[in-house]
Parts: structure tokens; sequence; C-alpha cells
């Protein structure tokens, strides 16, 4: 009997390890084609977004116009140096009505015009798709919406994207008709002009592929298969083929047929207690495999502090919503959430209570909402709203609701904590029909309530976005000036009490770009500040004026640095390479800090402070009475001089009480033994009531405008001329 059992117990072992094997050989194959659809629709879905993405950029009455004129320039900027600073193309045409190309752009040659005709053959079926009623591409590849011109005229917008081999390189390729947002239909002409945009599938779309789908070593390859691999041949809607597509192979039936054989082979018994045991562990394992799996997903896509969605979970469920908006005709608002200056809170009572008041707030807002709405925590402080199906007046009372909300004090551990938050919104479809163009309009919003800083929630508005890419070109030419040293230095002179003797000047900094004009101290330093490139334009004025100084005998000059440059930068040996190479003597230059660099850094502002006097350099504090502990800093630090600022000239005589506060400052800095310097002298009445008063210096338009080194040195010799006269 014991031998039959054990035949019997084989061939069952047998049979079912056969049926595992073939099992494992169908699940495999099903895995595999599932992987390949998944690699074409995600590669056609990149299309169809930047396909949707060009939409602002192709249905625009200016576009319309300057494509039409044929205005290279505007062009150049806003369809070349934009689409690839901003969206990421790598190469930009446009095609005139008779498909003949207008305008070029090669990302890497942006100075050369790009040569449409080499690659025009295989886009010609896109270019046909445009001019047909009815194009021979898959549906799947063609968008076409109807555009409301205003008073019952419409007109229609078509876009088509695909996927092309350019050069050997894998690519996507838009071709989208250039219409206006408003204009009467008798002006606009029966064959468009196309506005085409290629963007290549380069290694860090493949990885990124890779990674949101779950495929191993992701990458292009020749027609040889690597060993080991998956290859998916990519094709475009024409047939023909744009590359190969290999991934490590991933086979699951086999891994899990493995995982089952030891088992099986440790379970020779009768046939019914062999299958028992194999449907309960076939079942416990796939139960296991599946609760491993839905836990993953929903920890990569929960923010482990307060429980709530993350930004991964946003960016899934916003597109769903806006898809559902889409076809509902409704609206999606996404309301944008900043804590304020939460770092101190940190900073003041611990991360502890910082997480506390966090897991508050995500609760706050969670009982603001309904369930049809989404909490979401996509960052450090930072919260999300996202609400189906309300009105621009709706999300306006939401937004403040959650500033209302927010303001109200945390009791978390003992410690009552008070929080502020700036707020901002954006309304989908309106401002946007994407989920990172919602979001990252609503953000635009947030960042201008943090602006205004005045506790009201601010909506979404096109300008923003012209802000932000006006400030994005800005800094762009701004590095471009200071790598070719485009920033220039005028200098404005100080005069003695009298007017008539100049006994220093004070270089300034002037930038103006041949695209944007003159640009004013006020927006461009800020933004070297911001960016960092301070240091480089500080130390190019501080090596212009010293070399320009050298011109004009018995004159100092004062150049002024920022807080970064002191903070974060080593002024005095800046300043002594300077000295050392232009052999100006040290006595005859001063340095101008502002009261912001003492508050930043009290010690480091110091230890530059005293170097630079240490070089025989001279210190001012500049702007005297505009900040808040300046007669604490003159009796800490040893200034040299002092420059009162310009709002307190202005009351120079008045006998109502400004003039008092005036002289008090002035007999100040006497008591002090510190030169004294009155900024923004403008009338003659003004400079007598100084002269009277004792001040040492005057600097204003009284006396003269900034004037270039050459001018300076035109000014000075008059004024020695005129003193000779007068002697």
């Amino acid at each position: 009997m014991t031998l039959p059992i054990v035949a019997l117990a084989a061939a069952a072992f047998g049979v079912v390890l056969a049926s595992l094997a073939i099992g494992a050989r169908e699940v495999d194959s099903l895995a595999l084609e599932r992987q390949r659809v998944t690699i074409e629709q995600a590669i056609d879905q990149f299309g169809l977004s930047l396909a949707r993405e060009l939409r602002v950029q192709s249905v625009w009455n200016e576009g319309y116009e300057k494509v039409h004129a044929e205005d290279l320039p505007w062009l150049h900027k806003y369809y070349g140096t934009y689409l690839n600073q901003l969206l990421g193309y790598d190469r930009i045409y446009v095609l005139s009505s008779d498909d003949k190309p207008v305008f070029g752009f090669d990302a890497q040659n942006p100075d050369i015009p790009s040569d449409y005709a080499k690659i025009a053959p295989g886009l010609s079926d896109l270019v046909a798709a445009m001019r047909a009623r009815s194009p021979n591409l898959p549906a799947d590849n063609v968008l076409n919406t109807e555009i409301s011109l205003g008073q019952g005229y419409k007109v229609h917008h078509r876009a088509v994207a695909d996927v092309r081999s350019i050069d050997g390189r894998p690519t996507t390729v838009v071709v989208s008709t250039i219409v206006p947002d408003h204009a009467p239909p008798d002006q606009i002409e029966a064959r468009p002009y196309l506005l085409v945009a290629i963007e290549d599938i380069d290694t860090a779309f493949t990885k990124q592929l890779g990674d949101n789908f779950g495929f191993h070593d992701l990458r292009w390859v020749n027609s040889d298969t690597p060993r080991g691999s998956d290859t998916e041949v990519v094709r475009a809607a024409n047939g023909a083929i744009v590359g190969t597509l290999a991934w490590a192979k991933d086979r699951p039936g086999l891994d899990f047929m493995l995982r089952a054989a030891p088992g099986l082979l440790l379970a020779l018994l009768p046939i019914a207690l062999l299958t028992y045991l194999l449907i309960v562990w076939g079942k416990r394992q796939l139960r296991r495999i599946l609760e491993s799996e839905q836990d993953a997903t929903r920890a990569a896509r929960t923010d482990a502090l307060t429980d709530l969605p993350n930004r991964v979970a946003l960016r899934e469920r916003l597109g769903l919503m806006l898809d559902a908006a889409r076809e509902n005709s409704s609206t999606v608002a996404v309301v944008s959430v900043d804590l304020d200056h939460f770092k101190g809170i940190n900073d003041a009572f611990g991360h502890a209570i910082g997480d506390s008041v966090l897991k508050a707030c995500a609760r706050r807002l969670e009982g603001l909402v309904g369930d049809d709405c989404l909490v979401v925590r996509p960052d450090g402080d930072s919260f999300a709203i996202v609400a189906p199906g309300v009105s621009n007046t709706g999300v306006t009372q939401l937004a403040s609701r959650v500033i209302e909300e927010l303001t109200e004090p945390f009791d978390v551990g003992g410690t009552r904590v008070f929080v502020s938050a700036s707020v901002g919104y954006a309304l989908g479809l309106r401002d946007g029909d994407t989920g990172d163009e919602l979001m990252r309009r609503a953000e635009l919003a947030v960042g201008k309530a943090k602006e205004e800083s005045d506790s009201v929630a601010v909506a979404f508005a096109p300008d923003m976005d012209a802000e932000v890419t006006y400030r994005l070109m800005l800094e762009t030419a701004l590095r471009a000036a200071v790598a070719d040293e485009a920033i220039e230095v005028v200098y404005q002179p100080l005069m003695d009490a009298s007017g008539k003797r100049v006994l220093a000047v004070e270089a300034l900094a002037r930038w103006t770009d041949p695209d944007f004009g003159a640009i004013s101290p006020d927006i461009f330093i800020p933004l070297a500040e911001e960016t960092g490139l301070i240091q480089a334009i500080g130390g190019l004025v501080l090596r212009r004026a010293v070399n320009d100084c050298k011109a004009w005998p018995d004159v100092s000059v004062a150049v002024n640095v920022s807080a970064s440059q002191i903070h974060h930068g080593d002024v005095v040996d800046v300043v002594r390479k300077a000295l050392i190479e232009s052999r100006m003597p040290a006595h005859r230059l001063e340095i101008e800090i502002t009261e912001s660099v003492l508050l930043t850094d009290e010690k480091r502002a110091n230890e530059q402070m005293r170097g630079l006097q240490g070089l025989g350099v001279r210190v001012a504090l500049d702007d005297f009475g505009t900040g808040y502990s300046s007669l604490q800093y003159l009796r800490r630090f040893g200034f040299d001089k002092l420059k009162i600022d310009r709002s307190f000239i202005d009351g120079a005589g008045d006998p109502r009480g400004s003039s008092v506060v005036l002289a008090s400052i002035i007999k100040l800095g006497q008591d002090l033994d510190l030169t004294i310097t009155a900024e923004g002298v403008e009338t003659e009445e003004q400079r007598r009531w100084l002269q009277a008063a004792g001040c040492h210096q005057l600097q204003g338009f009284l006396f003269s405008r900034p004037l270039t080194a050459a001018e300076m040195i035109a000014f000075i010799a008059s004024h020695q001329t005129n003193r000779a006269v007068a002697s």
C-alpha cells in the first residue's frame, strides 16, 4: 500500500507542479503584456499633456498677431526662450499657412536658426493632420477644442501629439494651430499658422516612467535585446519605429512557483490533504501579498505625521476630480495654505509642540469641509484643500474661513500657541485644466498673500504668472549681466556744508539691459541678494570705485555693503585685495552698512567691521533713524560716520517740531565725535539749516545727480576752479 500511496502522492505533486508551471507562464505572459500596454499609454498621455500645456501659448491674441507679423524677436523670446526655459521644450518651430518655417529655435544652439527642412519629412503626416478635416491619425492623438471668441463666434483649436524619432533620438512632437482667443471671425485665416514643439524623451523622463510604474532599469536600447530583459518596440502613429525600451524581467508567476515548490516537496500527503493545504497556503500568501501592497500603497500616499493624504495622493486625486469636472462642466477649487514663520514655533517651543500644532491644524481644516473634499499636507508647514463643485464665491468664503480658523489659538501640551497663515486659491478649470497647473497657480496666490501680509486670502490672477515669468527672465538677464560685468557704476558727490567743495563720492550700481531697459536698483539689488549674485556685484562695484577714485585726489569714495556680503562672505578679504590691486590709500575708502546688517548677526557684523577698520578703512552707519535700535548700536559699535536718512531732511528748518528731531540726531553724532552726513538735500533752505546745525557733509540733488566717472572728474575740477576764484 505504501508504494501506491507514494506514487499517487508523487503523481499528484507532479500534476500540481505542472499546473503551477503552466499558470506561472500565463501569469508572466499577462504581466508582460500589461507592462507593454502601460508603457504605450504612458507615452501617449505624456504627449497629450504637452498638447494641453501648449494651449495657453497657441490660443492667444498676441501670439496670433505676432506670428502673422513674423516678429522674430518676439517669437524668440516668447516661443523660443520661454517654452525652453519654463516648459523644457528642446526645439520650437512656427509654420506659415503654406507650411513653410518662419521661425525655428534649437535649445542646443539658441543663437543659430534651426534647420526645419531636415526633420520636416518625418512630421509631414502630423502637419497634414492639422490641415485635414478628418485626419488620418488615431482619435486619441488629436485634441479638438472649441474656443469662444465672444458675441456668439467660435473657432476650433486643434493639436496633435505623437512620438517620433528625430536625429536618432526618441521625442514627443506636438503640432498645434495658432488661433486668437477673441477676434471677429472675418479676421481669422482659413489656414492658420502652426506651432511645432519637440521635447526629447530623455533619460530623466525614462527613469521617472520606470519609477512611477515599477519598471526596473528601464532604458532605450538598440535592436539587440539585452540579456535578462523584456522589450517593447515603440512606434509612431504612422507605424514608423521610434526606438526600443528594455527593462529587467519581472516574473511574478515564476517567483510564486519557486516559493511554492519547497512546500510541495515536503507535502507528499494524500491528494485531498495536499490539495487542502495548498489552497489554504495559497490563499494566505495571496492575502499577505495584497495586504503588503495595500499597506505600501497607503504609506506612499499618506503623511506620516498628520495622517492626511500627501503630495502623491494630491496629484492622483486632483487629476481624477478635474476629469470629472471636465465631463460634468463643473469646477474644482484648490486652496493652498502656508503657515507663517512656523520655524519660530519650533525654535521657541520645540519640535514636539510644533508637530502637535501641525496635527491640530490638520484636524481643524478637516472640520471645515465635507467628505467630498480633500485635505492634504503636501510638505513641511503647508496644507491644501481640494473642493469640487464650488463657485467662485464659495471658494472665497472657504479660504476666508481657513484664515479665521487657524488664527484661533492652539492649546497643545499645556502651551498656548498662536499661528497665522497665508492663503491663496485657484479655481479649475478656469485657472488651470491640469492638477500641476492648478496647484502651481494656487501656490503663486499664496506667494502674493505673503507679500501683502494683511491676513486676506488671495485669488490667483493671470498677472501673477506674468510676474513669475518676468522675474525669471530678469534673473536670467541679471546673471548674464554679472557674468559680462555689464553692471555700471555711477557716483554722487558728498559736499562740505557750504556746498562748494567735494569731500567724497558715493559709488552706486546701475543696470541697463538691452531688452528690459534701465532697471531700478530697488528691483535688481533685492533680486541679486535673493539669488546670491550680490557678492559678485558688490565686488565689481568696489573694484571699479577704488580704481576710479585714483583720478580724484583728496576725495574719498564710499561703497555700500549688504547684509548678505557681510554674513555670507568675507568683506575684509575682498576690500584688502581691492586696495592692494588698486594701490589706493585705505583712509580714502568708506564702507557703508545699514542697521539690518547688525540685526542679522551682531557678532559677525562686529568682527567684519573691526577688520575693515583694522585695514584703515572708515565705516559709516547708513540710513540712520529707519531702524528700531539705532542709538543702541551707535553706543556699542565704533562707527566713523553717521549718515542721516533722507526721510528726516524734509523737516530741516520746520518750526513745527520735525527739525527738533533732526537737530537731536546731529547733536548726538557730534557728542560721539562722528562725521555727520545728511542725505537727500534738495533745497538751498535745507542746506543752510543743516550747515547751521553742524552737519559736516551734504548729499543730494541740490548739488548733483549721480554721474559717470568721466563726468565726476569734470564736476570735481569745476568746483576746485570755483573755490579758487572765490578765494
